[in-house]
Parts: C-alpha cells; sequence; structure tokens
C-alpha cells in the first residue's frame, strides 16, 4: 500500500497542533471533545501513535479518522521530526544539572512580577509558597536550551518546575501569560533518547496534609495555595504507555492520605479512574475527590470560593 502522508493524517483531524518535535494534539474525533484530549506522535520506523486521555479506543480513534489501522504504518514523515521507536531512559543527571541551570537563570520574585501577579490572582498561590516551589518567569524570545520547544519560547510564560520525590525538578511546564499561544501549558522538549518527568511534587505548607493527584499544573498550584499537598501528572494517556511512572507515583504516597481528583468531564473521570486503579493494584488506598457540578476544575472550584 502506497505510504500516507503524515500531513493527510493530520488534516483529518480538528484543532491539531504542535505540541513537541514529533507529537501533535487534536481534538478526538471518537467523542464529543471539548478541547484537544488526542495525542499523536510519529516514529522513526513511521508508525504514528495515537492516546486518547479520555479513555477513547484505538480503533474508534482510527474510524473517526476514516481511516483503518493499516493507514498508521509506514506513513511518510515529509521532513518532519520523528521520535525514536525505543522506549526513551529518564533524563540523565547531565541533563537534570541543564534544567537547574536554566531554571535559575530565570526571573523569579521582584524580577518576575506578571508571573508573580499571575499565579497569585489565578490561584491564589502566596509569594512566599511561589518561592518555595521555585516559580519562575520566562518573559519571551530569548537564547535558550535546545530542549525549550519554539512554542514555549516564543510567549512569556509562568515557568513551573516538576520535581521529583526528592525536590530535585526533572522536568517543566510553562503557561502563557499573553493569551496569543494556542497551547495554555507547554512542556520542554525531550532530548534525543530521553524523556522528562511525567508527574511533578508539589508539597504544600504542611507535611501532614492530605496529597491530591491532579491532571496538569493548574489545578495543583491551586491544592497548593488551600494548604494541601499535590502531585500534577502530564495525562493519564501518557502514564499508561509505561509503568515506570505509575511505579515512582505510586511509591511517592504509599504512606500518604492520597486524593485523586479529575476535571468535571469525560476526560477528567477517565483520568481519575486510571489513576485510581493504577494505585490500588499498587496497594496505595487513593479516593477520589469529587468536584461539585458546575465547576470545570479543581482552579475554577477554588477561584470562585
Amino acid at each position: 500500500m502506497r505510504a500516507v502522508r503524515m500531513s493527510a493524517i493530520l488534516d483529518r483531524l480538528e484543532e491539531w497542533r504542535d505540541y513537541q518535535p514529533g507529537e501533535w494534539v487534536a481534538r478526538c474525533p471518537a467523542h464529543d471533545d471539548g478541547k484537544p484530549s488526542l495525542w499523536l506522535n510519529l516514529k522513526t520506523n513511521g508508525m504514528v501513535g495515537l492516546a486518547c486521555r479520555a479513555g477513547c479506543a484505538f480503533e474508534d480513534i482510527v474510524a473517526g479518522m476514516d481511516l483503518t489501522p493499516r493507514h498508521l504504518f509506514n506513513v511518510d514523515a515529509e521532513g518532519m521530526v520523528a521520535v525514536a521507536e525505543a522506549r526513551p531512559e529518564p533524563v540523565s543527571p547531565f541533563l537534570t544539572a541543564g534544567l537547574r541551570v536554566w531554571l535559575d537563570s530565570l526571573p523569579a520574585g521582584d524580577d518576575a512580577a506578571p508571573a508573580v501577579g499571575y499565579a497569585q490572582k489565578r490561584f491564589g498561590l502566596p509569594v512566599a509558597e511561589q518561592d518555595r516551589l521555585g516559580l519562575r518567569w520566562w518573559p519571551g524570545p530569548q537564547p535558550c536550551p535546545e530542549w525549550v520547544p519554539g512554542p514555549f519560547v516564543r510567549y512569556p510564560r509562568l515557568v513551573v518546575p516538576m520535581a521529583d520525590w526528592a525536590g530535585v525538578a526533572r522536568g517543566a511546564q510553562g503557561r502563557d501569560l499573553s493569551g496569543r499561544c494556542p497551547v495554555r501549558w507547554i512542556s520542554l522538549a525531550n532530548p534525543t533518547g530521553f524523556e522528562w518527568q511525567r508527574f511533578g511534587v508539589f508539597p504544600g505548607p504542611d507535611p501532614a496534609a492530605p496529597w491530591i493527584v491532579a491532571e496538569g499544573l493548574s489545578d495543583p498550584l491551586a491544592i497548593v495555595a488551600d494548604g494541601y499537598n499535590a502531585v500534577g501528572v502530564r495525562g493519564a494517556a501518557l502514564l499508561n504507555k509505561d509503568p515506570a511512572p505509575l511505579d515512582a507515583l505510586a511509591a511517592g504516597l504509599e504512606d500518604k492520605d492520597v486524593r485523586v481528583c479529575g476535571d468535571n468531564d469525560r476526560a477528567g473521570q477517565a483520568f481519575a479512574r486510571t489513576i485510581l486503579t493504577a494505585l490500588h493494584q499498587r496497594e496505595v488506598p487513593a479516593r477520589q475527590l469529587t468536584l461539585p457540578g458546575g465547576f470545570k476544575d479543581y482552579a475554577v472550584w477554588r477561584e470562585t470560593r
């Protein structure tokens, strides 16, 4: 069969956009998708990978694109960047050190007024808590490491480090502050052969308070502002690709009082089910935190209280 072009596959999807080199997000054609929930990647062997964070079946996604599974093999990259098919390793000490140097070079505190003001207003996060979590400001285009993707660079952002259980930053995301970027939160690009951490640990002011696992980074920041501890996950669909991040997540939560809080939509419910199931399988007695009806997510709920 003649190879299908990657551009032709993307053109069958609504609101598709670059996420990072070799990866895209789009509205899922298998459900009524209010915001892009479908992740796609193109591997160097010509195969396209698909995952919907709402939990839609692979066959339904492909059928919704009016394709068959065979169309996703031997895909013509047309010069686009592809990701290696081999499973990447966690970021190396060299990359971790490079991330720390880059984060420390970014404005913080009084020099980061736009980011500080946004985090205070949007999440209710006091300046002292922002400093403790290491929040930074990206002012806009300037020289940066190669693993900071182009869409991240072009717009001013609130930069949020994603730490491991030892407090070491092993990833970061940036939240657009301009209102012009089509993707509000953007992760760092994975260096060749490596992968930034898929979740971030955000300790609150009280170590004995409950731990709440949420999707993304907006909700965890609002959760910390409420005095709880939080973990922000980059998406259950990403975790499902590899058990190692789930093992690390469960190991850090095994002796804690844990809640899982998804958004008030189908995707959020699927996220909560996936995380709860994974934690229970690893003998972590987590419970679900259900938001009141009418509130999209924890950050919106907190903002209106």
